[in-house]
């Protein structure tokens, strides 16, 4: 598919067509990532991610690592807040 790129402000942009946006299940204000590789765009649609989800993905066995340890089991030193 090719796509004729349009300045837009300062930027330029690109039309999604209706039947691929609809494909993707893209709809006006969703949010998508741009990544380049080598010489080339990617677009991929930013899944929502739900925090329980998250969460239950981290391993039993996760251990911070050894430069964020300290700071994670360390005793608040002023007012932070947590």
């Amino acid at each position: 598919m090719e796509i004729e790129l349009r300045k837009w402000g300062n930027s330029i942009g690109l039309r999604i067509p209706n039947k691929l946006a609809q494909s993707m299940s893209l709809e006006e204000n969703s949010v998508v990532e741009l990544v380049q590789s080598d010489n080339s765009l990617i677009i991929k649609k930013k899944e929502e991610i739900d925090i329980d989800e998250l969460i239950n993905s981290i391993p039993d066995d996760f251990e911070y690592p050894e430069d964020v340890r300290n700071f994670v089991e360390s005793e608040c030193q002023g007012e932070e807040l947590i």
